[in-house]
């Protein structure tokens, strides 16, 4: 942010470049911005919760800390809103100030509307996490969203009844960590990703990273070490290991 390149003996521009009006800071650019908070109003609609940004992110983020639902699945959906939502206007910034490229609003807002549609779809969710009541049930056709039929687990079955999965899960009691890693060129960009998941096939702890430039066995390698780094912090034990290297 250009107000803490200035506290550091930085002499450049301040402007916003958003809205190009007002004074760039950390809570203009996340809130008080006209153009960033046409998306918060946004949300706002869609989710039936009003006031929520505060003017201060302190509180906003302290206000998204609560389960304002009774549906699992429209919980998550609200604790993912601020960190995606402010996550794309800092790279609309970043877009405006390194490329000199302007995106519409209504583009940023199909972005983050993107990066909320594939993050829930990546879990399985039975059918008691669903919205049940008809308000929620209208929140969540508000926003629009289609989760893949393989995302709903029916409260009767389990992963070794998929025919369709390749996927062998682990005992009950058990995680298993499936870890990859790829370059693009090889060597190239590289980068690593993993998931523990239960028994059920529900992820416990997913995680993902980049290693800049190198080859594929060098992000393969990264993605155990980062997956065995997180297994001892977090006790995630017993532990099945399973990559395709």
């Amino acid at each position: 942010m250009w107000d803490n390149l200035r506290k550091r003996s930085f002499a450049g521009p301040s402007i916003c470049h958003m809205c190009r009006q007002e004074e760039e800071t950390a809570l203009h650019l996340m809130q008080t911005c006209q153009k960033g908070r046409k998306l918060w109003e946004k949300v706002a609609f869609r989710c039936q919760k009003e006031g929520r940004v505060q003017g201060d992110l302190k509180i906003t983020i302290h206000n998204w800390s609560q389960k304002p639902f009774q549906s699992n699945l429209l919980n998550t959906l609200w604790h993912l809103i601020p960190g995606l939502l402010m996550w794309n206007i800092w790279k609309e910034r970043n877009r405006r100030i390194f490329k000199d490229q302007t995106m519409p609003l209504e583009k940023i807002w199909n972005k983050f509307h993107q990066n909320i549609m594939e993050t829930l779809s990546i879990r399985q969710w039975h059918s008691e996490d669903l919205p049940t009541l008809p308000q929620e049930k209208s929140i969540w056709a508000n926003w629009r969203l289609q989760l893949n039929q393989n995302s709903i687990v029916n409260n009767q079955s389990n992963m070794q009844n998929q025919e369709a999965s390749t996927w062998t899960p682990p005992p009950l009691d058990m995680l298993q960590l499936n870890f990859d890693g790829a370059s693009k060129g090889n060597p190239g960009k590289a980068g690593y990703g993993g998931v523990f998941r239960n028994h059920k096939g529900s992820p416990q702890c997913i995680f993902m990273g980049s290693i800049g430039w190198d080859t594929n066995n060098s992000a393969e390698l990264e993605g155990l070490w980062h997956g065995l780094k997180l297994a001892h912090e977090r006790n995630l034990f017993p532990l099945i290991i399973e990559g395709d290297s």
